[in-house]
């Protein structure tokens, strides 16, 4: 089962918390490093930071904004030191504390992890995205029950939040429940229809039943919207040739 389905579908799903920016009169850099991405972003949120002008809470939300940017360019410790260091101005900042769950997240240290999304929902109870996030962590502990649960609650809280739905899908796959799997797909399918690997997922789901032309069709779909990964072709020749064997 798990080499049908893709243990790095979890990866895609984890998302950065939203920061306040900072002060008006701080002008270019603050804005900057609150509103651009990449290297313009950490350009900006160094200038910034090392301008002197910011302090406090201030500085905590530049630090924790740099932290967000350093993991799509793999600087997961620069990730971590940002955070940590805007955690100290600011001990209550769930942002920082998400953020730097994201790095321990993508370093493998699921229970690091969790210790900063639990104290993140302390801090900010009503906000699915930590608790999509979570779930991610426990699902990667093997924590199935408790990852569905902690998506239920991203749900209840976002009823359209198309990841949770995406994300406990895929849990209920290593669970064998396939057509609760196929429901919560289709969900995060209808949210978001160009979500490739919601596709993917699905497909996985109808292969498990043995439904192989419904799977061939979402792995069709998912080499459309991503035809430069290699798992949709391999996934498609893989069906036809379970097909051709009928």
């Amino acid at each position: 089962m798990t080499s049908i389905l893709r243990g790095t579908l979890a990866v895609l799903a984890l998302t950065s918390a939203v920061w306040l920016a900072g002060p008006a009169a701080a002008a270019d850099d603050g804005e900057m490093c609150t509103n651009e991405s990449g290297d313009a972003a950490i350009a900006a949120c160094t200038r910034a930071i090392d301008s002197g002008r910011y302090s406090g809470r201030e500085l905590a939300a530049l630090l924790s904004n740099r932290c967000a940017e350093w993991p799509d360019k793999q600087e997961y410790d620069k990730a971590i030191d940002d955070c940590s260091q805007a955690l100290k101005l600011d001990p209550t900042s769930s942002g920082a504390l998400s953020n730097r769950a994201q790095a321990y997240f993508a370093k493998r240290q699921y229970d690091r992890a969790l210790e900063d999304l639990n104290q993140a929902i302390r801090l900010s109870p009503n906000d699915a995205d930590l608790f999509n996030n979570r779930g991610l962590a426990y699902e990667n502990k093997d924590q199935h029950d408790r990852a569905i649960e902690d998506f239920n609650q991203a749900i209840r809280l976002k009823p359209n939040h198309a990841p949770a739905f995406k994300n406990r899908g895929r849990a209920y796959v290593f669970k064998d429940q396939y057509e609760r799997a196929i429901e919560d797909f289709s969900q995060a399918i209808r949210l978001n229809p160009n979500d490739a690997m919601a596709f993917f997922g699905r497909g996985s789901s109808w292969e498990l039943k043995l439904d192989l032309q419904r799977a061939l069709a979402d792995y069709k779909r998912f080499a459309e919207l991503v035809p430069s990964d290699p798992d949709g072709p391999e996934a498609i020749e893989r069906v036809r040739k379970r097909l051709a064997r009928r």
